[in-house]
């Protein structure tokens, strides 16, 4: 009895995207200009640049960093700036918004990368593991770009998934 086994999951022309390959390492760290308000609702242009003078900035070296305000209050636009050229020879990056929408920010900008040719007209899986580091809008931004071209589409593993789509 000499048969060759067959990998079935191979020839189904199945592939399993793991979405953690989306994910910029490096550490995050915020600034939230709540802190650096003076009496809790104003930016005094003075106050804020001897702040800045004083703030260490060397704990960001090589840091995402996300500056944004916690508080509903309306925030000069140079502020933002002013911090900014502080990091801008520390920190990996700057960007002005919170830390949830950096990282997904982050996901994207990986994700622009991805060669779509590997996975046309491919029974494709989203492989999302838990306590995974995937932003929940980068699922929604892996579909958008995957729909078009793909025969069909799963959240999961091939062994355990949901159908989300059928070309």
């Amino acid at each position: 009895m000499n048969q060759n086994i067959k990998n079935k999951i191979d020839e189904a022309g199945l592939v399993t995207l793991d979405l953690k390959i989306f994910e910029v390492q490096g550490e995050r760290m915020c600034i939230d200009l709540a802190d650096w308000l003076d009496n809790e609702f104003i930016i005094k242009e003075a106050s804020f640049k001897e702040k800045i003078e004083k703030y260490n900035w060397s704990k960001m070296q090589d840091a995402f960093v996300a500056v944004f305000c916690s508080k509903d209050v309306i925030i000069p636009p140079w502020s933002y700036l002013l911090i900014q050229t502080k990091l801008i020879t520390i920190a990996r990056q700057v960007f002005f918004s919170d830390i949830h929408t950096m990282n997904l920010l982050l996901f994207q900008k990986k994700l622009d990368e991805l060669n779509l040719k590997e996975y046309k007209n491919k029974r494709v899986f989203l492989k999302v593991c838990s306590g995974s580091p995937v932003p929940l809008g980068g699922l929604s931004l892996c579909v958008n770009k995957l729909i078009p071209c793909v025969k069909s589409l799963f959240y999961g593993e091939p062994c355990s998934s949901i159908p989300l789509i059928k070309n």
